[in-house]
């Protein structure tokens, strides 16, 4: 076999593969969109019913009972008392998410700067902190939730002030910072690190400041990896359920933790609402990829050109 028609092989196969790998990371997307297109008959029915219009009839009955549009009959009503807390699970975790996420991005992006500009800790400091992060989540929810039960009763004895964190939105915000700030300090690192310090002397010499010489210099050239981090901590966040799951009810409700209650005593889980639950949690997160795309090339690419 020729050079030529060798390599023509070889990127056959790796498009082959590619495509292979394509298909099975789409295959659960696929199968939860389907499954929220249908009724509760075309759920459980087998063999499993594959094409739209062909092998069943899609229905929009599963986002008309997340969303309470035009129930009624007592199974409905039970589906309306759910119905009512998907919208608070959006509301909620749009805002503990975003907030949690832009606050870490900019702790994370000052904090980073310092290790890479001052040394703090050693030039290993950021790597020993996220070691710290590689701990799964279920060996630290019981400590967290010790904590949050503890902290009230420190305060009130401290300074006589009552300051709950479990199940309120500050004390999960509180959380999803903590734990995604070790992330942002190790990805920031590795962007603010490629920053030349020439530029930052540059403007010292022109009398700029150190928190000016930050906010002018350093951050607008990091703003793509900024993005990316952003995106990255959003998503984490968006999709976390255990220590939401240990830490809030009923008072802060989530969407991962709504989408695993959302079940009927009269049908028992219900799979049909949960896809479409599973939809719409993940719509956020396609647009919020499709709106950043040119700051993610830009992001991952940083820095390899000087280098």
């Amino acid at each position: 076999m020729s050079r030529r028609r060798r390599r023509r092989l070889a990127a056959a196969l790796r498009h082959a593969a590619l495509l292979a790998w394509t298909l099975v990371v789409l295959f659960p997307v696929f199968w939860m969109v389907l499954t929220s297109f249908k009724d509760s008959g075309d759920w459980v029915s087998w063999p499993t019913r594959w094409w739209p219009w062909v092998d069943f009839q899609p229905t929009l009955f599963n986002y008309r009972q997340i969303f309470h549009f035009g129930t009624t009959g007592e199974l409905r009503r039970e589906y309306a008392e759910q119905a009512y807390n998907i919208w608070k699970g959006i509301a909620d975790s749009a805002l503990i998410v975003t907030i949690a996420s832009v606050a870490s991005l900019l702790l994370g992006s000052a904090l980073a700067y310092a290790i890479s500009r001052f040394r703090v800790g050693g030039r290993n400091y950021a790597y020993t902190i996220l070691t710290v992060r590689m701990l799964p989540p279920i060996v630290v929810a019981v400590p967290m939730l010790i904590y949050y039960t503890s902290i009230p009763v420190f305060f009130a004895n401290l300074l006589n002030v009552r300051l709950e964190f479990f199940d309120t939105y500050y004390g999960i915000i509180l959380l999803y910072l903590t734990t995604t700030l070790p992330y942002v300090i190790w990805m920031m690192l590795a962007f603010i690190d490629e920053v030349p310090r020439e530029l930052e002397h540059a403007a010292r010499v022109m009398g700029a400041g150190r928190f000016t010489i930050v906010r002018k210099v350093v951050f607008p050239l990091v703003a793509s990896g900024m993005v990316v981090t952003l995106m990255f901590v959003f998503i984490l966040n968006w999709s976390e359920f255990l220590l939401a799951l240990t830490l809030s009810q009923p008072k802060v409700l989530t969407l991962p933790v709504l989408l695993n209650k959302f079940q009927s005593a009269v049908e028992g889980r219900l799979y049909g609402p949960q896809a479409a639950i599973g939809t719409v949690v993940t719509i956020p997160v396609v647009i919020l990829g499709f709106v950043i795309q040119k700051h993610l090339v830009k992001g991952f690419s940083f820095g390899m050109i000087r280098r």
